[in-house]
């Protein structure tokens, strides 16, 4: 898996933090071919990320930081509504609940970034 590019150490570990939690909670509940299907999602949006920028329109820092974040919520919440079922169902809304805060906690660190390059 490629790596994903980040401004500053600040932004990598907030990013990473937030990913590697989607990444276990996606683990936990999925057989290993779903898993690496979801990692292969996962590293288009990497892929994406790291391209952002090349465009003629494509510069704002806020809208590249929030690439990640927004990007893997809206995919784990999708891969958790697909492999959701009577038997795992309490598990995958905990796990929801818990990324839902996660999400809004990793949008507000982000938001207080200012454009560096460490």
């Amino acid at each position: 898996m490629q790596n994903a590019i980040y401004s500053s150490e600040n932004h990598k570990q907030i990013i990473e933090i937030y990913v590697e939690m989607c990444k276990q909670f996606a683990q936990e509940i999925a057989t290993k071919t779903k898993y690496n299907n979801y990692l292969e999602v996962l590293q288009l949006i990497i892929d994406y990320s790291n391209g952002y920028g090349t465009g003629v329109r494509e510069n704002n820092f806020y809208d590249w930081i929030m690439i990640m974040p927004i990007n893997v919520s809206v995919m784990t919440s999708g891969f958790f509504a697909g492999i959701e079922t009577k038997g795992n169902a309490a598990v995958v809304r905990a796990y929801k609940v818990v990324l839902d805060q996660m999400l809004q906690e990793t949008v507000d660190k982000l938001d207080k970034l200012e454009p560096t390059n460490d």
